[in-house]
């Protein structure tokens, strides 16, 4: 099966963001639309479809004693997207593994009566299911259609049977995204945004390239949803310039807010995301010529000195001719900190 509907790499995304604090007003609005990138459902089934052991390419055996046998597939959908499917189906195997014990149909359908029953989780990416190019985080409606779209035959009712539908499926995981057009400040947002995840007792991961520049900006937490900043059009190699805001929102959070995908809403979307990202917001609304916006190196320190006191000099009257090495590293530092003039600096 292949769509041939296709998007506009921007569609969804934040345009016109001159600014650190153009990107903050953004983001802060009230009619910002939040997408979302990743989602798992949970939900009870009633069987499997006609399928053997050997369509279960990942079979594992959990717990001691009564063991719950945990199968995964991956489904095509297009030739830009797959649907992982897994089904846990407890079982009494206490000494053979599931797969020396033949598990197939029979067995499935005789822990149907048993408790606990038996749950499959869907993971899908539902950008990629509405966009085979999977550049932007669709909205609410289009991941919802998306859901709509992978349950009938040939996915997923093709190997299981389902008694809720989708809307009273649990959520297990739910990524949010929001995608902000950044044409030349680029290395500025993901320098603010650094500076507004840290925090007390909150590590901050950063991944650089080759050339020194942010590529991404990480938190990954153990008890909280996990916050990512990062260079989309970097990541995807297509589209313009622009910057990626994620939250990874986990069970535990969702179970709390909205536990099943018929409680999602785009206000309660948005909520979610501004809360999450609230202090990188602060920051990005703040003046963005000011000095804390740059996370500079100690030798990028000594180079703003010099700049700022060259320049200084030179506005009273006091010229010299600055050598080839020196006026090559006042461009490298411009172009690394996305700086046109020293007066951005102050």
């Amino acid at each position: 099966m292949t769509h041939t509907q296709t998007y506009p790499l921007a569609q969804g995304t934040l345009a016109g963001c001159t600014s650190p604090a153009q990107v903050g007003r953004a983001l802060s609005s009230d009619d910002l639309r939040v997408g979302i990138d990743a989602l798992v459902c949970r939900f009870r089934i009633d069987a499997l479809v006609g399928n053997s052991v050997e369509d279960w390419p990942k079979i594992t055996a959990l717990g001691f004693g009564v063991k719950t046998i945990q199968a995964w597939v991956n489904i095509p959908f297009h030739e830009e997207c797959t649907i992982r499917l897994g089904v846990d189906v407890p079982q009494g195997v206490e000494k053979e593994s599931p797969v020396e014990s033949g598990w197939d149909t029979t067995v499935t359908q005789e822990a149907l009566v048993k408790k606990p029953a038996i749950h499959a989780r869907v993971e899908v990416n539902p950008s990629r299911v509405i966009d085979p190019e999977g550049t932007r985080a669709v909205p609410l409606d289009e991941a919802l259609s998306a859901v709509e779209m992978i349950c009938p035959s040939p996915f997923l009712e093709d190997w299981i049977l389902w008694r809720d539908e989708p809307a009273y499926w649990d959520l297990y995981r739910l990524d949010l995204a929001v995608d902000v057009e950044t044409p030349g400040i680029t290395q500025q947002v993901l320098t603010v945004a650094e500076t507004g995840l840290r925090g007390p007792r909150r590590k901050v991961n950063t991944y650089k390239g080759p050339s020194g520049d942010l590529e991404t900006v990480r938190v990954n937490r153990k008890t909280r949803p996990n916050l990512s900043v990062y260079d989309k059009a970097l990541q995807s190699c297509t589209g313009p310039a622009r910057v990626r805001f994620e939250v990874q929102l986990d069970r535990t959070y969702l179970r709390a807010n909205f536990p099943r995908l018929g409680d999602l809403n785009e206000a309660a979307l948005r909520q979610s995301f501004q809360a999450h990202f609230s202090k990188v917001i602060e920051f990005l609304q703040a003046d963005d010529k000011a000095l804390y916006d740059l996370q500079l190196s100690e030798a990028d320190k000594k180079t703003m000195r010099e700049i700022v006191g060259y320049e200084t000099l030179r506005e009273k009257g006091y010229t010299e001719t600055l050598t080839r090495s020196v006026r090559r590293r006042y461009e490298n530092f411009h172009k690394r900190h996305s700086i046109r003039q020293v007066s951005d600096l102050l």
